[in-house]
C-alpha cells in the first residue's frame, strides 16, 4: 500500500528549504511562502508557522503520489520514501523518473546516484550536494524491522455528539435575519466540537462551537455553517485541518482528494466530510469520519445512530461526498500501517 511522509521526512524539507512568513519573490522571480509555496501567493501576504506547515503537508502530496508510482516495483520503506519525497519536492517528478531510470535501477544504484542532483542553472551549488547528501544518508539508514510491519492499527474514537441532544439542539445558531437552532442547521459545528472535545478540551459541546461560529460571521444565511470556518476555528485551537480540494466531488468515486482521505484515515487522522444526497442527506450534512478498515469507514453522523450511517462502505461514501478536510491527530494513537 502506498505510503505518506513522515515527521522526520517533513523535518528534512524543512531544514533545507527554509520557511519565511512574509512572501517574496524566488531567484526567477515567483512569489513565494513558506516552505516553498507558490499557490495563490502575492506581494505582501503574511501567513502564520500554523499555515506553513499546512501549505507543506499539502505541497508533498504531488511528490508522495510520485514516489509511489514505484512502490509496487521497490516496496520502499520508510527512510528510502521520506529521502525520495524530499528530492522530488525539490527536483520534481521527471528527475525522480530519471534517479530511478523509469523504475529498473537497483536500489543501491539508486543511492549512488542521488549526489549527481547537485547543479542548478548549470552550477554546482552548495546548498544542493549538502542536502543530496542529507538524502542519500537517510535513504541508506536501515528501518528497524519493527519499524516495517503493519499491525493492524489501534484508533482513537472522537466523542460522538448528536446536534439534536436536549441539552443543546434548541439552542440558537442563527445568522442576521434568520430563526435557527443547533438541531436544524448545526451538523458543522456539532462535528467540530467532537473533534476539539476530543483532541483538545472535553468541556467543549456544539454550543461552544456553535457560539464561536456565530460571533466571528460563520453561520450561512439560511444553510448550515460556511466551508471556512473548519479551518479557522481548528487553528484557534492549534489543530491542523486541511481541506483537500476546492471542486465538488459529488458523483465522482476516485480523484487525488479521495485518495489523500483515505491514506488520512489509514494513518489514524480523521477526515470530516461534506455529503450531497443519498445515504446521509438530502441536501447538504457534515460528518466526521475515524477509521477506515477491511473497505469500510467508520463515521461519527451528528444527526443519526442509524448503522447504516455510521458504518459504510468506502465506494458508497467515496460516490456521495462533496467536499472534505483531514483534521490531523495529534499524538496519534494509531500507527501508520505499512503504505
Amino acid at each position: 500500500m502506498n505510503r505518506i511522509i513522515s515527521e522526520n521526512g517533513l523535518a528534512l524539507i524543512k531544514r533545507f528549504e527554509g520557511c519565511r512568513l512574509t512572501a517574496y519573490q524566488d531567484s526567477v522571480g515567483v512569489w513565494t511562502i513558506g516552505y516553498g509555496h507558490t499557490l495563490d501567493v502575492s506581494k505582501g501576504r503574511t501567513i502564520t508557522q500554523q499555515q506553513a506547515d499546512h501549505y507543506l503537508r499539502a505541497d508533498c502530496a504531488n511528490a508522495e503520489k510520485a514516489v509511489n508510482r514505484y512502490i509496487h516495483i521497490y516496496h520502499w520503506n520508510q527512510n528510502q520514501f521520506d529521502a525520495l519525497v524530499s528530492f522530488t519536492f525539490n527536483c520534481g517528478s521527471g528527475n525522480l523518473r530519471t534517479l530511478l531510470n523509469g523504475g529498473t535501477r537497483s536500489i543501491s544504484q539508486i543511492s549512488e546516484k542521488i549526489p549527481a542532483y547537485r547543479k542548478a542553472g548549470g552550477k554546482v551549488l552548495q546548498g544542493l550536494v549538502n542536502r543530496r547528501a542529507a538524502e542519500k544518508t537517510l535513504f541508506d539508514t536501515p528501518v528497524a524491522p519493527a519499524a516495517n510491519l503493519s499491525p493492524s492499527p489501534t484508533y482513537q474514537k472522537p466523542v460522538s455528539y448528536l446536534q439534536t441532544d436536549p441539552r443543546w439542539k434548541t439552542h440558537n445558531y442563527s445568522a442576521k435575519g434568520e430563526q435557527k437552532t443547533i438541531g436544524s442547521s448545526g451538523c458543522g459545528v456539532a462535528v467540530s466540537a467532537m473533534v476539539i472535545a476530543s483532541l483538545k478540551d472535553p468541556a467543549v459541546t456544539p454550543v461552544t462551537t456553535a457560539e464561536w461560529s456565530m460571533s466571528h460571521g460563520y453561520k450561512a444565511l439560511n444553510q448550515g455553517t460556511y466551508y471556512s470556518y473548519l479551518y479557522h476555528h481548528f487553528s484557534s485551537n492549534s489543530l491542523t485541518c486541511e481541506r483537500l480540494t476546492q471542486a465538488n466531488l459529488y458523483g465522482k468515486s476516485t480523484s487525488a482528494a479521495h485518495e489523500k482521505a483515505l491514506l488520512a484515515l489509514q494513518g489514524g487522522d480523521w477526515v470530516i466530510a461534506c455529503m450531497g444526497k443519498g445515504n446521509w442527506t438530502s441536501t447538504g450534512h457534515f460528518i466526521l469520519l475515524y477509521r477506515f478498515e477491511s473497505g469500510f469507514v467508520y463515521i461519527n453522523d451528528p444527526a443519526s445512530t442509524k448503522e447504516t450511517r455510521l458504518k459504510s462502505t468506502w465506494d458508497l461514501f467515496a460516490g456521495q461526498v462533496k467536499y472534505m478536510w483531514v483534521v490531523r491527530v495529534p499524538n496519534k494513537m494509531a500507527s501508520r500501517p505499512d503504505m
